[in-house]
């Protein structure tokens, strides 16, 4: 009897914690960052043609440099003119240079410029 009531004891006490630790996952894990997504025109260029050592480089109209990940292969032409929407990320690619070029460019969307 007394062991029963300690197993029932502890049920009780217990799950008011994992129910806590549950909720707390969740709260934490659907945080509520916004993905800020840049709209930019520019000019796919082999990045020797600008003295970087990536394969290729989005030069905006402003004259940034940014690396995009994942270039679809029919935009890999040096001298094409895309519009990108994308997020800009905080994270500088391997070629990137003193100027604070080479910022990484994650592509949501990429179609030929109008």
């Amino acid at each position: 009897m007394k062991n029963e009531f300690r197993s029932i004891l502890y049920k009780i006490t217990t799950r008011p914690i994992y129910v806590l630790a549950l909720f707390t996952i969740f709260l934490f894990g659907c945080s509520d960052e916004d993905i800020d997504i840049a709209e930019l025109r520019g000019t796919i260029v082999e990045g020797t043609t600008v003295s970087l050592s990536c394969e290729y480089i989005f030069q905006t109209d402003g004259g940034r440099y940014y690396v995009p990940t994942f270039l679809p292969a029919q935009y890999k032409q040096n001298g094409a003119l895309v519009f990108i929407k994308g997020e800009i990320l905080n994270e500088l690619s391997d070629c990137a240079n003193l100027s604070g070029d080479g910022q990484f460019i994650r592509i949501e969307q990429i179609s030929a410029a109008n």
